[in-house]
């Protein structure tokens, strides 16, 4: 890409960055061998000259990768992985590709999210002999690079392209948290495993009512029926969200209202909503809340949107028939992850307690 003016204007999200990248990399090339020293070095190979990037590079086996870096003693394949959400990634094509190349050929997977990757592909002799592996023995379940990192490396650069390419990045939600425990909470399975484990006390709030409330995912919570007409609560933790005009800053800590298809009422009461308030419980948390955006809140793909379980009724011959339920996302709680979180498991605990319950009786106050 000679001239990023003349990038087609169909192009996605993905498309985009992967040619802004190489332009990137095209006129800040010590950048660019920065970017292979430091995919070289984490991994524990010998690194080369960078000699120019290429975005969607064409091969006979018809799979376009994103970006190919050309040195002069290797190319590595990167595969990027930008979207906010639970990547599964089979890497068999990738790698079958890397050992059909003339020249040794690499596979570097960078991502903004957690990624799976199959560990028996992890294992096996082709990812031993082309894939890049960062090596970490604290982060042995991010077996991929993460953008947050390359950000820094465009960031330290003095010219002016850099800093506007680094707030691209931003824009992307590529920037590092800057949190001493948590930062990697979008990245690290373990990590959201942890943060997983704290809403222990929401769950034994919300039981004690008899309400069906469980972990979902990584890190969200699910809580059922917690009212005739509410179908489902949905909170989860989100690198950005769709609404532009919060005070709160990211990341979030997010709360979806999914109201019954056919519970109008509860649903008109939504309409238009924008409103912000502080928890009773502590004062130092302000939520705000927003009417849908049709389903756009989800900048995720649909799979990654919460399983909603149908309604069921009781047949003539007395067997359960699922009716299948088309419930509305009505409304949408936010608050600043960064005012929840803390050092200490028991404040956490009671901090996602104390939003959980603020949620849940203003969605009551809302619709009554």
């Amino acid at each position: 890409m000679s001239n990023i003016f003349l990038l087609p204007p169909n192009l996605d999200k993905k498309e985009r960055f992967a040619a802004s990248w190489e332009y990137l990399l095209e006129n800040i090339p010590d950048l660019g061998q920065d970017f292979v020293d430091f995919l070289t070095q984490r991994s524990g190979k010998p690194s080369s000259t960078f000699v120019k990037s290429v975005s969607h590079p064409f091969f006979a086996s018809s799979i376009e990768p994103d970006l190919l870096l050309e040195c002069k003693d290797f190319d590595i394949i990167c595969d990027h992985r930008l979207e906010s959400q639970l990547n599964k990634l089979s890497l068999d094509s990738l790698l079958i590709l890397a050992k059909s190349q003339t020249k040794k050929t690499y596979i570097a997977v960078i991502s903004n999210s957690y990624c799976l990757i199959e560990p028996e592909i992890l294992a096996g002799v082709l990812a031993k002999q082309y894939y890049l592996q960062p090596y970490d023995d604290t982060n042995s379940s991010m077996p991929y690079f993460c953008w947050q990192d390359i950000y820094a490396l465009v960031a330290q650069k003095q010219e002016r392209l850099a800093h506007e390419f680094a707030e691209y990045m931003h824009f992307m939600d590529m920037q590092p948290w800057q949190h001493s425990e948590w930062s990697n909470l979008f990245l690290n399975p373990d990590v959201a495993e942890t943060f997983s484990q704290q809403w222990a006390q929401t769950i034994a709030y919300f039981q004690a009512m008899e309400i069906n409330a469980k972990p979902s995912g990584y890190s969200a919570l699910e809580i059922i029926y917690p009212l005739p007409w509410l179908q489902l609560l949905y909170i989860y933790a989100a690198r950005s969200v769709s609404h532009n005009d919060l005070q709160a800053v990211s990341p979030y800590l997010v709360a979806t209202i999914w109201i019954k298809g056919d519970a109008k009422t509860q649903i008109q009461a939504f309409h238009g909503i924008s409103d912000r308030f502080t928890i009773p419980d502590n004062n130092h948390i302000t939520v705000e809340i927003r009417a849908s955006l049709a389903n756009g809140l989800w900048t995720t793909k649909a799979g990654s949107r919460p399983k909603l379980a149908g309604t069921y009724s009781i047949g003539t011959d007395g067997d359960r028939i699922l009716k299948r339920s088309r419930p509305k996302l009505a409304g949408t709680y936010y608050t600043s992850l960064d005012r929840l979180v803390a050092s200490d498991s028991l404040q956490i605990q009671q901090n996602l307690l104390a939003f959980s319950k603020a949620v849940f009786i203003h969605a009551q106050s809302i619709s009554s």
